[in-house]
């Protein structure tokens, strides 16, 4: 890995800037000559407003840092996704197995998360690992959620509903929108957490339902449209048309409900078009017995 002031040389020749265009007004040209040569270090402040002048990231600056080359955390999260995403489960096997024992906090982590989401997405009932305690605990004590955490707050949803935490539940998914509020500067997006935050209620709405929480699943239903709608990206916009199906089809009024799930059963452009049709079939019947024997929870207007 390059020092600092090696990787702004590099980015600074790339971008055919003189030291006096890229540091001028922000340090002097002989302390730039130092920074440049490895010989200083600079303040974080000074550092970002270099940064900007050259319209690079902090997170493009590391990986230029690396020889154009993500950190092994990055790649695992991004591989871990993808894996899961692909339903591709001997892989994500794999990445569990390696990883598990990394001297990497993070990646033993990312590993736990790997079999979380292997765990879930082959049975109802699990058995709660010490990693994953732990991964519970730092998540649950936390006052707030960061990028890292929300990315991961659907494995923190699977424990918890392992745990049938019914009240630390709650708990956990008001964080979620308090934390990803943070990030939203209206009216954009810029760091994607209104598709992640959709995808955590979806999976909220079903525990809310596995859970028989049926009061707050249809109190749900006034957080499931995001100020910044508009900024959703397809698949959160259609992460949020399954929330609202599932809801009418249990709390609302049940034509909407057939109208919505038949729109998006015609959808088959996409790569999650199966798991969506898949998770409608088995809610329908599901939520047709549930209003026949709970028709006190019915109300359209709620």
């Amino acid at each position: 890995m390059h020092t600092l002031g090696a990787t702004l040389k590099q980015l600074r020749l790339d971008s055919h800037l003189t030291q006096s265009e890229l540091y001028g007004g922000i340090v002097s040209r002989s302390f730039a000559g130092r920074l440049e040569r490895g010989e200083h270090d600079i303040a974080v402040e000074k550092f970002f407003q270099i940064l900007n002048r050259l319209h690079v990231t902090a997170d493009e600056f590391r990986f230029v840092q690396q020889d154009y080359q993500p950190t092994a955390t990055t790649l695992l999260k991004s591989r871990t996704h993808l894996a899961y995403e692909q339903e591709n489960f001997p892989w994500l096997h794999h990445l569990e197995q390696r990883y598990h024992h990394s001297l990497d906090p993070q990646q033993q982590e990312l590993a736990t998360v790997a079999d979380i989401l292997l765990k879930s997405f082959g049975s109802a009932n699990w058995q709660i690992t010490p990693a994953m305690e732990q991964l519970w605990q730092r998540m649950t004590n936390a006052p707030t959620w960061h990028l890292y955490d929300l990315d991961i707050a659907n494995a923190w949803l699977s424990i918890t509903y392992q745990k049938h935490d019914n009240a630390t539940l709650l708990a956990g998914i008001a964080k979620m929108h308090a934390s990803s509020q943070r990030y939203l500067q209206a009216p954009a997006d810029p760091f994607h957490v209104i598709d992640t935050r959709a995808s955590f209620d979806l999976v909220a709405l079903q525990i809310l339902f596995w859970n028989h929480q049926y009061a707050e699943a249809q109190a749900f239903r006034r957080q499931l449209l995001p100020e910044n709608q508009p900024n959703l990206g397809t698949d959160g916009a259609l992460t949020i048309q399954v929330c609202l199906c599932l809801w009418e089809w249990f709390f609302g009024d049940q034509h909407a409900g057939d109208l919505r799930a038949d729109r998006l059963m015609a959808i088959s452009w996409i790569p999650a078009a199966a798991n969506i049709h898949s998770l409608l079939a088995s809610y329908q019947a599901h939520a047709r017995h549930f209003r026949e024997k709970h028709p006190e929870w019915q109300n359209p207007h709620a």
